[in-house]
């Protein structure tokens, strides 16, 4: 009786074992992520934050403070192969002003005021 009663549990195991991949897959939805916009801000001297982790699709807006006295621009100064550093480039300014970019290749982009080269930031876009 102690063999039957071992056999049946090692059925039942062996037999939820193979169907539990099949029934954890039944019905998933790859589920990405939702686009986002992360907001940089320009202040006199530096970004903040210096670090933004989005993923493939999301966008970063840089936005100039209002109380800057100084001018300011965000500058592609290294990022993934093949990326056109000049549709990562804003203008020049002050106060105010509002740039907006959105990445669709993974990799990291490093950003400088290339006025004030001591201001970084960098962002990190995941798949």
């Amino acid at each position: 009786m102690r063999h039957r009663r071992s056999i049946a549990v090692a059925a039942c195991a062996l037999g939820a074992a193979v169907a539990a991949p099949v029934a954890s897959g039944a019905g998933t939805v790859a589920h990405k992520p939702k686009p986002v916009v992360k907001k940089v801000q320009v202040t006199d001297n530096f970004f903040t934050p210096t670090k933004v982790t989005i993923t493939k699709g999301s966008s970063v807006n840089w936005v100039w403070n209002n109380a800057n006295f100084n001018t300011h621009n965000v500058t592609l100064i290294k990022g993934p192969k093949g990326i056109n550093k000049g549709k990562y480039t804003s203008i020049d300014g002050t106060r105010g002003l509002h740039f907006k970019r959105t990445f669709t290749t993974p990799g990291t982009y490093h950003f400088e005021c290339t006025i004030h080269p001591s201001m970084n930031v960098a962002v990190t876009v995941r798949r």
